[in-house]
């Protein structure tokens, strides 16, 4: 028994693309600014192929320190992304602040603190990490392969973020504010004030459809709105290439526009969820990277919320 268990075990391993090529990103610094380092990520949905490597991070560099955006989605992802940050400067990264707390995003920070780095989060993004990220860990094998996650870690923040926060890393202070709800419970955008380059997480996607597994879209659109005021010259959105323009966010607001209205029309009319599955994307819709993937999910995750509300609200009346 236990012969074929490790035969099937090196089978999969075997079979990982990843594991083939020795869990390599290969990822490239690309300078959008003074000191304003991304690594862009595919326009994809995570699989075998790219290991996770679907997010946009980031660096900063001042004279002194270094902060980092994110740490991608596994413990492969944040060794590499330290490594590469240590090639471009001799500067320690001694902070670190993870946008929000999507695997994407979240599951590689445990390199960063052992780089030393003191890594800080939303209060809400925290909870939620802890409290669900080891299930959702053990559930990304399915689409990753086992390779890739190995070693990967579900670790808490050294500091939490509640309130608007400036880093002064040395001849340029860079501002993290948190945003409460919206795409997730809590976010954190990153401001360099010296370039004008913000760092939205996922409150912005470009050119691919959105996620929404734990969104309030109402208050995410508000966050746009917000976003759209703000004094920016460049924005690196979670998603996408990089955005000189808030006309770019429209194709995205209309998406979450669209998607919320529907699912609550159809909970409103009765409509079973398949039924809603079944009628088509609206053509301005279907040139979003990963709409097929996304699509289904998005209206399943809304249509179970505004089920559940309107189930809550009959039982509050009777």
């Amino acid at each position: 028994m236990w012969r074929w268990l490790a035969l099937a075990l090196l089978i999969g391993i075997g079979s990982d693309p990843g594991f083939a090529r020795g869990l390599r990103y290969d990822l490239t610094p690309d300078q959008v600014a003074d000191g304003v380092y991304v690594f862009w990520g595919l326009q994809e949905a995570w699989n075998f192929d790219n290991g996770g490597n679907i997010v946009n991070t980031g660096f900063i560099v001042g004279e002194e320190s270094v902060l980092a955006i994110d740490a991608g989605t596994t413990r492969f992802y944040g060794d590499e992304m330290v490594a590469v940050i240590r090639s471009v400067t001799d500067k320690p990264i001694r902070t670190a602040i993870i946008t929000h707390h999507h695997p994407d995003h979240a599951f590689g920070m445990a390199q960063l603190k052992r780089a030393n780095a003191v890594v800080m989060m939303h209060p809400a993004a925290k909870a939620w990490l802890l409290g669900e990220g080891p299930a959702v860990l053990g559930f990304m094998e399915v689409p990753m392969g086992p390779g890739w996650l190995a070693g990967t870690e579900i670790t808490k923040p050294n500091r939490l973020i509640r309130k608007a926060t400036t880093f002064d890393l040395g001849g340029r202070t860079v501002q993290a504010i948190p945003l409460v709800g919206g795409h997730t419970s809590g976010d954190i955008i990153v401001l360099d004030d010296k370039t004008g380059t913000l760092f939205a997480g996922d409150l912005v996607f470009n050119e691919r459809a959105p996620t929404v597994p734990h969104a309030d879209v109402p208050v995410w659109l508000d966050h746009l709105r917000t976003l759209r005021g703000m004094d920016w010259q460049r924005l690196v959105p979670g998603h996408g290439p990089l955005i000189t323009d808030p006309a770019a966010f429209g194709p995205m607001e209309d998406y979450l526009r669209f998607l919320d209205a529907h699912a609550r029309e159809a909970v409103q009319s009765g409509e079973m969820l398949a039924e809603t599955l079944a009628e088509p994307l609206p053509e301005e819709f279907q040139q979003l990277h990963s709409v097929d993937d996304e699509y289904g999910r998005s209206m399943r995750d809304l249509f179970r919320k505004y089920e559940t509300s309107v189930l809550d609200a009959a039982v509050t009346v009777n």
